[in-house]
Order: C-alpha cells, then sequence, then structure tokens
C-alpha cells in the first residue's frame, strides 16, 4: 500500500477545496462572511402595500405606513370609476398609483389603476378605487371603518370589510376571506405568516 501518493492527492484536494471558497468579490456585489450576499431589491419605483391583521378586522391591506386602505361602496368596480371628488376626496384622500403598485399578500392580477378626472392615477384592488381617511395619522388607526355606512377597510381580496367579516359586493362571493388574527394590528412585513391569505 503506498501512502505517500495518497496523501500527496488528499492534500492537492484540499487546496482545490480550499480555492473554492476564495474571499474574491463577486461579480455586481460584495462578498459576505462565509458566501455570496445579494444586493437589496430597489423598490424606489413601486408604491408598497402590505397585509395586517388583527382581532376586529382579520386580514385587511395597509399602505407603507401601516394605514388602512379603504373603499367605498358608492364607487364602480366595472368599469372602476371613483365617486369621491372634491371635498371627498379631501377626507378621503386617494391612494395614488404613479408608481407600480406592489401589495405582499394581495393578488397583483387584482391590483389595478385608474385614471380620476383631475388626470392623476388611483389605485384599484378587484376593481375598487382604494383611499386613506385623513382622520387616520398612525398605524392602527382605522377612524373609518363603518363611516356613513358605505366605507369599509379592504380585505386583501378586494373585499370590504363589515362586522369582522370580508364581504364582497358581487353575487358570485359572499364567503369571508379574513384569518383569525392575534389582537394587534401587525407592522408591514416581507412575507405575509403562514396563516394569511396566499396568493
Amino acid at each position: 500500500m503506498r501512502r505517500g501518493p495518497a496523501i500527496t492527492a488528499l492534500a492537492a484536494l484540499a487546496l482545490s477545496l480550499t480555492a473554492c471558497g476564495s474571499t474574491q468579490t463577486p461579480p455586481g456585489g460584495a462578498a459576505a462572511a462565509g458566501g455570496l450576499q445579494a444586493k437589496p431589491a430597489d423598490l424606489s419605483g413601486m408604491n408598497n402595500y402590505f397585509i395586517a391583521n388583527n382581532d376586529q378586522m382579520g386580514w385587511f391591506v395597509i399602505d407603507a405606513e401601516g394605514l388602512p386602505l379603504y373603499r367605498f361602496d358608492k364607487d364602480v368596480p366595472k368599469p372602476s370609476k371613483s365617486n369621491c371628488e372634491g371635498e371627498c376626496a379631501k377626507a378621503w384622500k386617494p391612494v395614488l398609483a404613479d408608481k407600480t403598485p406592489m401589495a405582499t399578500g394581495v393578488d397583483p392580477i387584482s391590483m389595478g389603476v385608474l385614471t380620476r378626472p383631475d388626470g392623476t392615477k388611483q389605485l384599484t384592488i378587484q376593481g375598487w378605487p382604494q383611499y386613506t381617511y385623513a382622520e387616520d395619522k398612525v398605524a392602527g388607526d382605522m377612524k373609518g371603518q363603518g363611516k356613513g355606512g358605505t366605507w369599509w377597510v379592504t380585505a386583501p381580496n378586494g373585499a370590504k370589510i363589515t362586522g369582522g367579516k370580508a364581504q364582497n359586493n358581487s353575487k358570485s362571493s359572499s364567503t369571508p376571506s379574513t384569518s383569525p388574527g392575534s389582537g394587534t394590528a401587525q407592522t408591514p412585513q416581507s412575507a405575509p405568516p403562514p396563516a394569511a391569505p396566499g396568493y
């Protein structure tokens, strides 16, 4: 049995494997301890939305500041049309879609954009124009919920949330689409928890 050449071969193999783990900077990014590191995605060209959950509402859509999105019963989903103009639009601010909308936990196919009479672009979910309420100031506020019996927090499927259940105005869907909550509104997140509605 010859040990000399076998040990030499093992030493050469060890050297070549060590070279594979070199710390050279890969093209397009910096090396991190133990491997490559990806550059973060540039989301500056997008309007970002998320979903949150609480016991009162179940799952609902929020903007990047944690404010809930609302839909208005007097709007029209097909084709999308806002009926909130003038003074109404001062209290109920249209959610602008001047950049590509991206929402974690919301089916991207359900998201759209309508052009308002003043030329601004407004986000729609399932055809329903989306708004924030001027009196909601901090994440977790929902002062507009049920206002005038026509303003409702939006569920991830575009349905309105009334009495803790999402109700779609169409005759084809009347099943709740909310999940049990934790009791407090969750902060925006990059991926919904496992119990979140999946898309």
